[in-house]
């Protein structure tokens, strides 16, 4: 890494100061995306107080490292809903408390008119935003939505139409989009039904592996995430905000 790019990591991260210790405790998370970046960091710190349903891809050796035995780690291709089954098995034996919804996939880096993948598309698709309106239909077949509490969607400014002023990026910024639709229609149909909080969350440049340059690491996020969830000071329903709880245009 260059001095050029130290220096412009080491700025960014000045914005980010060390989060007040919010001890979240007895809670059980569902968390997709758990077996890297954001979703892993969260993975291991609440691991600690809290019972965690890790959803993984296929490769759960990151997981495998956090000695806990408060995780429950549940393969499943969130693009193939034929491949629900360990999922809805286990789904069917729990309560979840709170979901944070970490998975996510950018896409081919050239994604203009002429060469947008469809069948990629359609898959990305279903990863950023449909499964989770799948997840809560499983839960909902054994009464489990009136027993969540917070549903938190890592999404991205990218996602927001107002904010767009570079193009591109097709595929992406459908699917954002597309998932910052679901939260705000989650944020008025559960919190009348149930009295849940959906929140949707834009973490910035996160260094992860789908942003191998990204500026800050995904732990000091899981930090402030961690932080929005504990959050009964500001009414956060239904908003689309950044780390800092400031909101960001739809």
């Amino acid at each position: 890494m260059g001095l050029r790019s130290v220096l412009k990591k080491k700025i960014y991260n000045l914005k980010y100061l060390k989060v007040k210790k919010n001890d979240i405790k007895e809670k059980l998370f569902l968390i997709t995306g758990a077996s890297s970046g954001i979703g892993l960091a969260l993975t291991n710190k609440l691991a600690e107080n809290n019972k965690i349903i890790a959803v993984y891809n296929s490769n759960n050796s990151n997981l495998e490292k956090i000695n806990s035995n408060n995780i429950i780690k549940v393969k499943c291709d969130l693009s193939n809903f034929l491949d629900y089954g360990e999922l809805t098995e286990v789904l069917a034996k729990h309560k979840i408390d709170i979901i944070i919804n970490c998975a996510g996939q950018f896409g081919s880096n050239n994604q203009l008119i002429e060469n947008i993948d469809f069948d990629s598309l359609i898959k990305i698709f279903k990863i950023n935003s449909i499964s989770l309106l799948k997840i809560l239909q499983l839960l909902s077949k054994n009464d489990g939505l009136k027993c969540i509490n917070k549903i938190i969607n890592i999404s991205s400014d990218a996602g927001s139409i107002k904010l767009n002023n570079q193009g591109n990026a097709y595929v992406y910024r459908i699917t954002k989009t597309s998932l910052n639709c679901i939260s705000k229609n989650l944020s008025i149909d559960l919190n009348k039904r149930y009295n849940s909080e959906i929140i949707t969350v834009d973490p910035g440049n996160v260094q992860t592996g789908m942003n191998t340059k990204g500026l800050l690491d995904p732990n000091k996020c899981a930090e402030y995430i961690i932080d929005i969830i504990c959050d009964k000071k500001n009414n956060l329903n239904g908003k689309f905000i950044d780390l800092f709880k400031k909101e960001i245009p739809w």
